[in-house]
């Protein structure tokens, strides 16, 4: 059917955890309305200030008596800490809410943020279960839609078409009873739409969205990626790049390497279907960076690798013009242009294809060594070591011998290699030693040699497919 084979196509481009993203980005707290401090909350979200967002609410929330406007600054705070993938404070404070609640109708913004990051550690039989209740119970049309959209895609992960086009088919009814506009209207009818191959009218709705000057961040760079799909799905290749180019412009700001995967993932793959191997290229350097630098993301540095690809691009386009003058140039210019070539290689030997580096006999066996050593003495678990500190400690001359070495034989980056020594270390231990399940995530990642537990869950993630909350919580059932 339809509904299905579309959900699955925009299921396999877009990931879940950016559909809640924009989604939380677009709900209004029902509970206290849009006073002053909710419109400062939303301003924060909306720009991608989620630490400056977290920071107002705390401050607020001591401030405050009243239980509903606590209520409603807590489930704020939930849903910030969701966006910031701090899924074991949001759950924590999510459930510490509830209790102080009796009421199901007043619980319903909380079940929906428990269902959100369920979703978000891929517990989907929970995540369906808690949004079930929100529509059990809730009385609020927004909410519900957004409910049954997210339904929908958890259903297709659960191999359930049936429940699946039920939840699109309702949430789109639920649109056609109301005249009124909103975000999240807009948005239900641009995927029904989508799903129903009505391209044309999907395309409309996003331009809308990208040309409001209000639209949110996280809503805008949705829209710029589901233009492109429609144009790919139309096979308006070429015209599609342009619109996922901005989708990546636009998530390099919200500071999530999981967006910018997602975003370079589309570039990549329109890439090689119109054959250009060279950009397809360039997009998975900006790919690699998001996997391998997760530890330590930084949105300048990745704004600074797309701007250099872009330079690229604009370079390689003037060469391939200049190419028809010099065909016709004189030898003078032609003379002078491979004397500039010829300079400019010589003086930056650097800038061309890099060759390979002859590595002594002697050299490996230290490299070797060291490995062995840092594998044997588990010295990967120290903390902040480094391709220098590892070089100096070990006598190793040059740090680019090392990541040579590792790049060929284990095929990763220094960092990624540390990493996955850690996370296999972490593995291990948290299915065989039961007293190092009971310590809390914090106290696992510092005990396998990571900075924080972000940089933790995202490694184990990467490598598992699932987070160590996840796999303790299958492992003490």
């Amino acid at each position: 059917m339809i509904i299905e084979s579309g959900t699955r196509f925009l299921f396999s481009m877009i990931k879940l955890r950016f559909v809640l993203i924009v989604l939380l980005s677009l709900i209004v707290n029902t509970i206290a309305g849009q006073d002053d401090v909710q419109q400062k909350i939303n301003y924060y979200i909306s720009q991608a200030k989620l630490d400056s967002a977290k920071t107002y609410i705390q401050t607020s929330l001591d401030a405050v008596d009243n239980k509903q406007e606590k209520n409603a600054l807590n489930y704020q705070l939930v849903k910030v800490l969701f966006m910031q993938s701090d899924y074991n404070a949001a759950l924590k404070q999510a459930f510490n809410s509830l209790d102080s609640i009796k009421d199901e109708e007043q619980r319903v913004n909380f079940n929906f943020m428990i269902g959100a990051i369920y979703s978000a550690i891929t517990d989907y039989k929970k995540s369906v279960e808690y949004f079930d209740l929100v529509i059990a119970y809730n009385e609020d049309p927004s909410l519900t839609l957004q409910t049954h959209l997210l339904l929908s895609q958890l259903h297709i992960e659960l191999n359930d078409s049936t429940k699946a086009g039920k939840s699109i088919t309702e949430a789109y009814k639920i649109t056609s009873l109301t005249k009124e506009e909103s975000p999240t209207k807009n948005h239900v009818e641009m995927q029904y739409n989508f799903f129903n191959e009505n391209y044309e009218l999907c395309k409309q709705q996003n331009f809308k969205i990208i040309r409001d000057s209000t639209s949110f961040l996280n809503a805008k760079s949705y829209a710029y990626s589901m233009v492109g799909d429609c144009l790919v799905k139309q096979d308006s290749l070429i015209e599609a790049t342009t619109y996922f180019d901005e989708f990546l412009n636009l998530t390099i700001e919200t500071k999530d390497p999981e967006q910018v995967k997602v975003a370079a993932n589309k570039l990549i793959e329109v890439y090689e279907k119109l054959g250009d191997q060279e950009k397809a290229n360039a997009y998975h350097k900006i790919y690699n960076e998001a996997i391998n630098d997760s530890l330590s993301f930084s949105a300048e540095k990745y704004r600074e690798l797309y701007d250099v690809e872009k330079n690229r691009e604009l370079d390689i386009a003037k060469t391939k013009n200049s190419r028809k003058y010099l065909i016709f140039g004189s030898i003078l210019l032609l003379l002078i242009s491979i004397g500039i070539y010829y300079y400019f290689k010589i003086k930056n030997p650097k800038k061309g294809p890099g060759k390979k580096i002859v590595i002594s006999d002697s050299e490996i066996r230290k490299i070797v060594s060291a490995i062995d050593e840092l594998k044997s003495k588990q010295l990967f678990l120290t903390p902040n070591i480094t391709r220098k500190s590892f070089c100096s400690d070990n006598q190793i001359t040059s740090e680019r011998y090392l990541s040579q070495f590792i790049n060929e034989k284990y095929k990763k980056s220094f960092s990624t290699f540390i990493n996955d020594l850690r996370i296999e270390y972490a593995h291990k231990r948290i299915q065989t030693d039961s007293k190092f399940r009971s310590y809390k995530i914090e106290e696992i990642a510092k005990e396998c040699g990571f900075g924080s537990k972000k940089s933790f869950e995202r490694a184990f993630v990467t490598k598992y497919q699932e987070t160590p909350f996840k796999l303790i919580s299958r492992l003490t059932v």
